[in-house]
């Protein structure tokens, strides 16, 4: 399974590198935006901030393994409809992509002018879970783009039909491995992320 992952990440990795873009473009615009005009905060705090907040209520306000269970799913479902919604054009993904890198970028602008020292909070509270999570979700991304694309333009000598069944196909290959690594992240921001954001919130 990681090997034919590791093919197929290979063989896209041009797709990978623009899928990060688009996120990584989300959060710089997002927190550019947020620092040239703060009056921004408070729109975003009552969309996308919210939603982060009542998805958190709902996680950790029972049984770990029930929040565990709501995040692999809600982010499953994320990550599905990024490849599968790529067929329409690739839109999907690429907003999706650029919605979660600012929803990053909102947070980041956030700690910044809460804290003192921000970066390790924003370290803290992403990487144990996000080395896991956001690699699953750009390598949907990345198919999602590549689908949409090659649905106009058909990979050099095949023809529509078999282009888009050679990439349904590694959708379907990479799957296994994505819910791995989302079942994975969601175990560890249940579980180890709480305590070690803990560790570095002001006492």
């Amino acid at each position: 399974m990681y090997r034919q992952f590791s093919k197929i990440i290979l063989e896209n990795r041009s797709w990978l590198a623009l899928a990060t873009l688009f996120f990584m473009g989300g959060t710089l615009f997002m927190y550019t935006a947020l620092s040239q005009d703060p009056r921004l905060l408070p729109l975003m705090e009552e969309t996308a901030l919210t939603m982060l907040k009542e998805l958190a209520e709902q996680v950790f306000s029972g049984h770990p393994l029930r929040g565990v269970a709501i995040l692999f799913l809600n982010n499953t479902f994320a990550s599905l409809q990024a490849m599968v919604l790529g067929v329409f054009l690739g839109v999907a993904p690429l907003f999706s992509a650029m919605a979660n890198g600012a929803i990053l970028g909102t947070v980041a602008f956030q700690l910044t002018h809460e804290f003192a020292q921000p970066l390790p909070l924003l370290l803290a509270g992403i990487l144990p879970h996000g080395v896991f999570e956001i690699p699953a979700f750009l390598v949907s991304v990345a198919l999602g783009l590549k689908l949409g694309y090659h649905l106009i333009f058909p990979l050099p000598g095949h023809s529509r039909h078999a282009s888009l069944k050679g990439i349904w196909k590694e959708i379907g290959n990479v799957l296994p491995m994505i819910f791995l690594l989302l079942f994975l992240a969601a175990m560890i921001e249940v579980f180890i992320t709480p305590a070690v954001l803990a560790f570095f919130l002001p006492r």
